[in-house]
């Protein structure tokens, strides 16, 4: 039970006295006292960090002189990290990290959203090149735009938000694809391909070849085949497993697109599509290369 005296004491201190404003405490002069960090906690922190640095299983005498505290210490610190699934022990006392650490890295990125990490980049896009700038994906087997970025010169008929397409005719879908396993391709070559204009594929060892072009050049070009006037060119994003997440594509009249250089158009895209990537956890030189695709 804590003594009336001591109470008193502590509520006439002026260095502790605290007024809540908002959810912060402050001083009496105003100012927010620095955080308080549990000791424990940030050198479990450390000892976890030191371990992720080695290229191979640490022994204890190389941890706690590594991160400059005693051996019971760093002992006492593995043995609780080893109970919480974080660090594994190895039959020659050598502490490595475990399964625990992964699962809560991917927790981290399962929650990046990428329609939150790209939104700038879309509008930075439709900014630069005054056309609309596309976000899909793969949904129920069909491309489904997830976001746009536009600018005032922006074709206003190019695919809304929410709108669906087909994989097989537009420069999305065709990234989206070409990031795909063959069984994907398999279940999607069992229906025939429907043609929307003259231009679309429809032929599937045409379209399989058309995929092949997408991941080696990095990038889809795609004229016409889905609705005439409109073509697009369209690179894949990655995320944390390298695999196709989405597609980054610019759209708008064939007479503004085609105009633009082909590889200027595909280069602004990668530049953007790897900053996306990077912030969805890509390994580095995923994005682009012999890994895109093409389509409208």
């Amino acid at each position: 039970m804590v003594r009336h005296g001591a109470l008193r004491t502590i509520g006439t201190d002026p260095r502790c006295d605290r007024r809540r404003q908002g959810d912060r405490m402050t001083t009496t002069d105003g100012e927010t006292p620095a955080p308080r960090t549990v000791q424990s906690v940030t050198r479990a922190v450390t000892v976890l960090k030191e371990i992720s640095h080695s290229t191979e299983p640490s022994s204890l005498s190389d941890l706690a002189r590594s991160v400059q505290l005693s051996k019971p210490a760093v002992y006492n610190l593995l043995k609780t990290l080893e109970i919480e699934g974080l660090v594994r022990k190895s039959p020659d006392a050598r502490y490595s990290l475990d399964w625990g650490m992964y699962e809560l890295g991917t927790a981290v990125l399962r929650g990046v959203d990428v329609t939150r990490v790209a939104r700038l980049h879309l509008d930075r896009l439709a900014a630069r090149t005054g056309e609309a700038v596309l976000l899909a994906i793969i949904d129920d087997g069909s491309v489904l735009y997830v976001d746009r970025g536009q600018s005032d010169e922006a074709f206003s008929m190019v695919a809304n938000v929410g709108r669906r397409s087909p994989l097989h005719s537009n420069a999305s879908g065709k990234v989206l694809l070409a990031g795909q396993d063959p069984a994907f391709l398999d279940r999607l070559l069992e229906e025939p391909l429907q043609r929307s204009t003259p231009q679309t594929i429809v032929d599937p060892a045409a379209l399989l070849d058309e995929l092949e072009r997408v991941r080696q050049q990095g990038y889809a070009l795609c004229s016409q085949e889905q609705e005439l006037g409109l073509s697009s060119v369209s690179v894949p994003i990655r995320d944390h497993t390298g695999s196709v997440h989405a597609a980054l594509t610019v759209a708008g009249p064939s007479a503004r697109v085609e105009h633009r250089a082909e590889l200027d158009l595909a280069d602004l895209l990668r530049t953007e599509a790897q900053e996306i990537s990077d912030q969805l956890g890509a390994p580095r030189g995923e994005t682009g290369g012999n890994r895109g695709s093409t389509g409208p």
